[in-house]
């Protein structure tokens, strides 16, 4: 089956009915789905024009060269093409000059060809500016840093060449929903695939959402038990580094001391490795927006999957090779609810927008974040954080996200409200929020307090 592409089949309808435009760029993570996406779009819209597929191979310029022409040779049998041409520059004045009816030249999987010869960006600069004449060309890629390079920075060969620009995200939490309809097993299965396409279908073809996770999880031989190393390997010559610091850094938020100490690594020297795992959108910066201490920063493994992986995976193999699908209740026992109640942290969130849009919420939030920091409770200052801050010029919301199966009442807004008086406000007027899974006790419904916002509906 094939899910939620809608807005993105408009675009490619958008940019191929385009009397203007010539090239899009196609980009996102790995098994998010652009090559379903492309060749889904091409079976079901053959009219639009002929297209011309092909996906590069990671073989040498020459060799995806020759592969490339068999491609058109096969689809238009009555032109005559030479044996053999000297560049993809001479391959599309051809096809140009071939065909004079409309043509979108689709070329999958782009780095695998630039990473070959590094004048490939180059030589695509030129056909789009000069070498494309009627010709539509689609460029899609997994590699997140060569693709965001090639369309943001600006001395890139291809920063501002294409006329649209796509990047096929993962399914959203309420897509998720749409086709796990228990609450438990949708945020199960967005806490460990963050919605990535390909992952979601895998968990669709099992009788349960915990059969699932046996088996492609905690099987040796399990279909994504080494996705998460094997994805590095593709994108890193040595990821040694970077997967001890993503063992180290686990399912929660940590500071850069504190990855430091658990990683064995030198604190002086995880700046770039840092960096670089957030250009790959595998991990960020976690927002306390409103902390007065700005220089203390916190990073959390973002993509789902590595971060399900680097806490309960990578740790466990030896485990897992030995027991296969025993090992799971063991490895998993009580901490996995708690891995599942981050990211319904990160989903209510998210959904501050739209609460405020339904008019839960009495303003439009400008910025969303965590708040931690130093809290007097108990005679005594300690650390303590809040899981939710959202606000505007003039009002601040608190909120704490409970996935549990206990109702929340008033001992959890208490607590929220003794945490808010030490969140900076600056004289915003302050509200509260309380999300759970559970609902809430009779008491705390029974509240007439304009200020408090309860959901329990994601």
């Amino acid at each position: 089956m094939f899910y939620f592409r809608e807005e993105e089949f408009r675009q490619l309808d958008r940019f191929l009915s385009s009397p203007t435009a010539k090239a899009l760029a196609v980009y996102g993570r790995r098994r998010a789905g652009k090559t379903r996406l492309i060749t889904e779009y091409i079976q079901n819209n053959p009219q639009k024009c002929f297209f011309l597929y092909y996906q590069c191979t990671s073989y040498d310029y020459k060799t995806c060269l020759t592969d490339f022409l068999s491609v058109p040779r096969r689809l238009f049998p009555n032109i005559l093409f030479p044996a053999s041409l000297p560049s993809f520059k001479d391959a599309f004045v051809l096809l140009g000059q071939a065909l004079s009816d409309s043509l979108c030249i689709i070329i999958d999987e782009f780095p695998y060809l630039a990473k070959k010869n590094e004048n490939a960006p180059l030589e695509f600069q030129w056909i789009i500016d000069h070498g494309l004449g009627s010709i539509k060309l689609i460029l899609s890629g997994s590699n997140l840093s060569f693709m965001k390079t090639q369309i943001s920075n600006l001395e890139a060969p291809l920063y501002g060449r294409f006329d649209e620009i796509m990047e096929v995200r993962p399914f959203s939490f309420r897509q998720v929903l749409s086709l796990f309809p228990d609450l438990d097993d949708a945020m199960k299965v967005y806490a460990m695939t963050g919605g990535v396409a390909q992952y979601v279908t895998f968990f669709l073809n099992y009788p349960s959402v915990e059969d699932a996770i046996a088996a492609l999880f905690f099987s040796p031989d399990g279909r994504l038990v080494r996705e998460a190393p094997n994805m590095l390997l593709q994108e890193l010559r040595d990821p040694t580094t970077y997967e001890q610091i993503l063992r180290a850094m686990g399912g929660v938020s940590k500071s850069t001391p504190q990855i430091a100490a658990q990683s064995g690594l030198d604190n002086k020297i995880l700046s770039p490795y840092l960096n670089r795992l957030q250009n790959l959108q595998l991990i960020s910066k976690v927002a306390n927006p409103l902390s007065n201490e700005k220089k203390i920063q916190r990073f959390r493994i973002t993509d789902a999957l590595f971060r399900f992986h680097y806490t309960f995976i990578e740790p466990n193999m030896s485990l897992i090779n030995s027991l296969r699908e025993l090992a799971m209740n063991y490895i998993l026992n009580n901490h996995f609810n708690e891995f599942v109640g981050i990211t319904y942290q990160d989903v209510i969130r998210e959904n501050c927008f739209q609460y405020a849009l339904d008019q839960k919420l009495p303003f439009m939030p400008r910025t969303l974040g965590k708040w931690w920091g130093p809290v007097y409770i108990n005679n005594s200052w300690q650390e303590s954080e809040v899981d939710l801050i959202a606000y505007d010029d003039h009002h601040l919301l608190v909120g704490e996200c409970k996935y549990r199966s206990k109702a929340v009442g008033m001992q959890e807004f208490d607590s929220l409200k003794q945490k808010a008086q030490f969140i900076p406000s600056k004289q915003r007027e302050l509200f509260y929020l309380l999300a759970s899974k559970s609902g809430f006790t009779d008491d705390i419904r029974s509240l007439s307090d304009p200020h408090l916002i309860l959901i329990d509906q994601v």
